[in-house]
């Protein structure tokens, strides 16, 4: 039995409609070399701003540093800061968390990953390291995995943050 050419279309319409629906969910994601780098750029900003120019800035919605740019290339890495009791001067794309102790923040399956995060930053000898847990990704809007990596500044009590999403 032959089928009129029209009853192909839909499903065909169907299939390429997915892929394309597929496509446009596709992000490019940042790796750990780019957030490493984005470390670095703030580091020395720092270095060569202060940290109170320095917080100013990493707060900027609008920052290279929390947005699209020639320091974070895909734009989804974006800056914070924890002092060793949590503390949270910077977050560059939640204004909510600025200000606050965060040391209790747990993700979606119950990993403190702030508490980590401290650890990593201030009782490792290293000063510096990566840990996993899951987070709202700002781009995707979807709990994805993601590795933190933070980074003590010399000299201070204050530690640099970003992530990359899996």
């Amino acid at each position: 039995m032959k089928l009129p050419y029209c009853s192909f279309l839909p499903p065909l319409l169907l299939c390429f409609g997915l892929t394309a629906a597929n496509t446009a969910l596709a992000v490019e994601r940042s790796d750990t070399k780019e957030a490493l780098f984005l470390i670095q750029k703030a580091q020395e900003y720092i270095k060569l701003h202060g940290l109170e120019k320095a917080i100013v800035e990493f707060n900027r919605l609008d920052s290279p540093f929390n947005v699209k740019s020639d320091i974070n290339p895909k734009g989804d890495l974006y800056l914070y800061t924890l002092d060793p009791k949590g503390y949270q001067s910077v977050h560059g794309k939640n204004p909510k968390i600025r200000g606050k102790v965060m040391i209790e923040m747990r993700d979606i399956d119950g990993v403190p990953l702030i508490s980590n995060m401290v650890k990593i930053c201030f009782e490792s000898k290293e000063g510096k390291g990566w840990t996993r847990y899951r987070w709202p990704n700002p781009i995707t809007k979807e709990v994805e995995p993601k590795q933190g990596y933070v980074e003590r500044i010399p000299d201070m009590d204050v530690c640099l943050g970003t992530g990359i999403y899996k």
